[in-house]
């Protein structure tokens, strides 16, 4: 995983050559108290970005409890994400959570994204969640697993760009 898709070998030989700074990193979708995960429900949670870096995510995992505070082991749940400032949507359709996202309550190896994410900076992670089942969540969050990418200045002072780094806007 780290450091085999060319996200992250671009992003290997930027910080090599002083261009930018990574470091792991996790954001969270959350579904609790008024915006808890009820039985055949859909919520849609938005995750802000932070306007100081891009992110990258890696894996994602999700970890969803009942009301009665029992593990969900294999959640009957579908998921959708949209980057909502940029309007680039993850998925054609909604895909089953399983499909997707490790869950460190059942012997699922944790899984790796078939190719990294890159969300530039400022933007905002739209995740619609729906639980397709008669058991309504008490907590449910999903992690974003990944990287934040900094952009430094060369020795000039001229700032490093996602366009130098990543060849993308």
């Amino acid at each position: 995983m780290y450091g085999t898709s060319p996200l992250e070998i671009m992003a290997c030989d930027a910080m090599l050559k002083g261009l930018i700074y990574c470091y792991g990193f996790t954001y969270s979708a959350l579904w609790f108290g008024a915006t808890a995960l009820g039985a055949n429900a859909q919520v849609n949670q938005v995750t802000q970005i932070s306007s100081d870096s891009d992110f990258v995510i890696q894996r994602m995992n999700l970890l969803s409890y009942t009301a009665a505070d029992t593990p969900e082991v294999n959640p009957d749940f579908t998921l959708n994400l949209t980057i909502s400032g940029t309007g680039t949507n993850l998925m054609d359709a909604p895909q089953h959570v399983n499909n997707i996202v490790s869950n460190f309550f059942d012997n699922r190896v944790p899984s790796d994204l078939p190719m990294p994410i890159l969300i530039p900076a400022n933007n905002n992670l739209a995740a619609q969640l729906v639980n397709r089942s008669a058991v309504a969540q008490h907590f449910t969050q999903l992690s974003y697993i990944g990287f934040r990418v900094k952009y430094l200045s060369d020795v000039n002072g001229t700032p490093t760009t996602r366009q130098q780094v990543f060849h993308a806007l």
